[in-house]
């Protein structure tokens, strides 16, 4: 009697183990393999080329090469691209590269194309307007530049819509200079921020750049800026705002 209850308590034990692995099985997911999504481009896929470049398009993707490529720039005043995908740079602002192939392979690509900033530009400013408070107007510091012209040179790198380089301007019987950066707008104009020192009129000055607007167009660049001036040998400062006018070269 014993024996047979041993039995049926093995054998229900079994049962149970077998239902639950054969539950288990059921409600397991099958996996499947990752697809990867193909995915095609513009090479290269600098976006800020300088009036001037030429430089070649590629049209790649992951899963085919590309055959019976047409190039399209949608604002050919600014880049011209050719049925090899040669493309050039010939006006300041920005247009928009499509590449069509076959099997409806396409990609797009926005270029902005810059002026040319890059070498060394000299000119002169003139001081359309000029606020000055304490030790700076009673030396009648304003009074005394209101109108006045003075020399400037200025030389930049250039790399994309980023330059860099140094300012000097003449400041009565001295010289104030130092080093200047800035970027490139979307109009082709550039903005420059940096501080400028020096001696003049007998005292150290301090010239900080609180903003510099100007545009290149070929060989000539024309805007305006504005700075304060300080000394640590006076009391208060002067705010002065210049028309600036740049041909290029030395």
């Amino acid at each position: 009697m014993i024996a047979r209850l041993l039995r049926q308590a093995w054998t229900a034990v079994v049962v149970a183990a077998l239902s639950a692995s054969a539950c288990s099985n059921s409600s397991s997911t099958p996996t499947t393999p990752s697809e990867t999504t193909p995915t095609t481009s513009i090479t290269p896929a600098d976006t800020v080329h300088v009036l001037g470049d030429s430089w070649t398009f590629t049209l790649t993707s992951t899963t085919t090469t590309p055959t019976n490529v047409i190039w399209i720039s949608s604002n050919p005043n600014v880049l011209i691209v050719d049925g090899s995908g040669r493309a050039t740079a010939v006006g300041v602002g920005a247009s928009t590269v499509t590449a069509n192939a076959d099997g409806g392979i396409t990609a797009n690509l926005t270029i902005q194309v810059v002026p040319v900033y890059q070498g060394a530009w000299t000119g002169t400013t003139r001081v359309l307007a000029c606020t000055d408070v304490d030790g700076f107007q009673a030396a009648g510091y304003c009074a005394s530049t209101l109108g006045t012209s003075s020399a400037v040179a200025l030389t930049l790198s250039q790399s994309a819509a980023t330059v860099s380089g140094t300012l000097s301007k003449t400041e009565a019987d001295g010289t104030l200079s130092g080093s200047v950066s800035g970027t490139i707008g979307a109009s082709g104009d550039i903005t420059l921020k940096g501080t400028l020192n020096g001696t003049a009129r007998g005292s150290a000055f301090q010239l900080t750049l609180i903003s510099w607007n100007s545009l290149a167009t070929g060989q000539s660049m024309t805007g305006s800026w504005s700075a304060t001036v300080t000394s640590p040998q006076s009391s208060g400062l002067a705010t002065v705002q210049w028309l600036v006018t740049l041909r290029a070269g030395s």
